[in-house]
């Protein structure tokens, strides 16, 4: 007969293993960038380039007697933006797989592809504005306030209410320097947000428009990354599918296939400028606010 104390080790056969029904998912970041871009030219149905004219302001003149008015004719451009992004994710899985697993693999899956998409929208659209015209800041270095006012006073000048239509994105660092500076932080400056800065690192509206942070943002190299200004104009985005799920069952691999895709274009939107008789387009929507990551 042994003797002894009883141990874990002693006891290893009546000591199971558990698995809680959870999982850890992987981090998702919000998806801020494709909800505040222009989508109002709809999908019709078919074709994959878009066109939309442009329309100059008429230039007007002082009329003298006894002469014809001058007539003005204007040869316009057009704005294009092609559908060509066809974006896909989805998985394969085994029916003994669903049989046996603790946790309903294919569900989270959904999940997963739902976000994959959203996030690819983002990471794309998040490509435009390294090609604005319109550009403060230096890469890897901190933004200032002096890169604000200029931001604003270029959207300004060209006719844009800034505190109307328009929102600042930012990377997290471009709004952790930001935290580092008074006049963004303390409430004699800044009443909406500048109690809240330090004790909840909440910046409020900047000018007028507000201040959105995303971690999708373009970073051009190791600490650098693009941030910007823009009116919800300056990107324009059509839908032709929204993300969409294809479901089949695959006998001979007695699996179910799950994929989602989406179907759109996008483009950098360029008007004239408000001074009559102007027919040359530019990005006047936008600025680029070059900074750290």
């Amino acid at each position: 007969m042994a003797t002894g104390l009883m141990t874990v080790t002693t006891a290893e056969k009546h000591i199971g293993e558990v698995w809680p029904q959870d999982v850890i998912r992987a981090e998702e970041f919000a998806l801020e960038i494709a909800p505040r871009v222009y989508r109002k030219w709809k999908f019709a149905g078919f074709g994959d380039v878009y066109h939309i004219p442009r329309v100059p302001n008429i230039e007007a003149e002082t009329k003298s007697a006894s002469t014809d008015v001058t007539m003005r004719t204007y040869t316009d451009t057009e704005q294009t933006v092609t559908v060509n992004i066809h974006q896909a994710a989805g998985f394969e899985q085994e029916d003994i797989v669903a049989l046996l697993s603790n946790t309903d693999l294919a569900m989270e899956m959904k999940r997963k592809i739902g976000y994959a998409l959203g996030r690819a929208l983002d990471v794309q659209l998040a490509t435009y504005p390294q090609n604005f015209s319109q550009i403060y800041g230096s890469y890897s270095s901190e933004l200032t306030y002096d890169n604000f006012i200029s931001a604003w006073l270029d959207l300004t000048r060209a006719g844009v209410n800034v505190a109307s239509n328009c929102t600042w994105f930012l990377s997290a660092a471009a709004k952790a320097g930001l935290l580092k500076q008074e006049i963004f932080i303390n409430q004699l400056y800044n009443s909406n947000g500048g109690g809240r800065a330090v004790e909840q690192a909440t910046i409020g509206n900047i000018f007028g428009a507000p201040v959105i942070v995303s971690n999708l943002t373009r970073a051009a190299a190791a600490n650098q990354s693009d941030s910007w200004l823009q009116d919800q104009r300056a990107i324009g985005l059509i839908m032709a599918q929204e993300p969409k799920v294809v479901t089949e069952y695959i006998a001979k691999s007695l699996a179910n296939v799950v994929v989602g895709h989406q179907v759109y274009g996008a483009a950098e939107i360029d008007r004239y400028g408000e001074a009559a008789g102007n027919v040359t387009a530019t990005d006047t929507w936008a600025v680029l606010l070059k900074t750290v990551s």
